[in-house]
């Protein structure tokens, strides 16, 4: 089963600014680093298991020459609104999804190979998996990530690095609520795609719930996330 890994707000606040005055159950987000090949920047708030990540551009010339899928949706939203832009779902394995997600007849970025360099100049690297779709103002599609490191790993250089706190992992991110104008066919593609059977308009992940919710509004996104103390698995 997918876990959240995290889910991406778009702005146009740099990260120093979204680190001073964005505050979620009275934790501040921390400067994440920079993504140097797309012209991208990010801050980054953590919970137990999962995060929001507040991107922004960078280098305006670098990333409107990216073909990169995140950084192509980043400017597409940012002409209209700022605010959630998609969601990431973890995988311990993108090379079988990639090849299940063909077999469904979807046609797939392939594995692109990550990097951050994050603001002490460590490098951290992961591979991610898009599927095509028309970027619109429809409500895209998840994309998902494989870590380079394990999550032991990852999270014990997250604690060192001090983006980790014990106020973060009491929280996390209990529900993630999606605006869109069909709430069946959305939840169709979406329970196919993510092999999840539908419950009311929920889908229940390992670490989280998506709630769809019907909305006249012209843009679909992720509108809204529950945050809270306490873990519901």
């Amino acid at each position: 089963m997918f876990e959240l890994d995290h889910v991406v707000y778009f702005t146009k606040k740099t990260p120093a600014e979204i680190a001073r005055e964005v505050t979620v159950e009275g934790i501040h987000p921390v400067e994440g680093g920079q993504h140097l090949q797309w012209g991208t920047y990010n801050a980054l708030l953590y919970t137990q298991n999962s995060y929001i990540e507040y991107l922004s551009v960078e280098d305006e010339e670098i990333t409107k020459n990216s073909t990169h899928p995140l950084t192509r949706q980043l400017l597409n939203d940012l002409q209209f609104r700022e605010g959630f832009g998609s969601v990431c779902l973890r995988s311990d394995n993108l090379e079988e999804q990639n090849r299940y997600f063909q077999k469904l007849g979807y046609k797939t970025s392939g594995l692109i190979e990550s990097e951050r360099k994050t603001k002490n100049g460590d490098i951290r690297k992961w591979k991610m998996l898009f599927i095509e779709h028309k970027i619109d103002k429809k409500l895209p599609y998840p994309f998902f990530i494989q870590w380079e490191q394990s999550k032991e790993e990852r999270f014990q250089s997250l604690h060192q690095d001090g983006t980790l706190t014990e106020a973060n992992e009491s929280l996390s991110i209990q529900k993630c609520i999606f605006h869109v104008q069909d709430v069946n066919r959305k939840m169709t593609h979406w329970s196919r795609l993510l092999s999840l059977p539908i419950k009311g308009n929920h889908l229940k992940l390992g670490n989280t719930v998506f709630e769809f919710k019907e909305s006249n509004d012209s843009v679909e996104r992720l509108q809204s996330i529950e945050i809270a103390k306490g873990y519901e698995a």
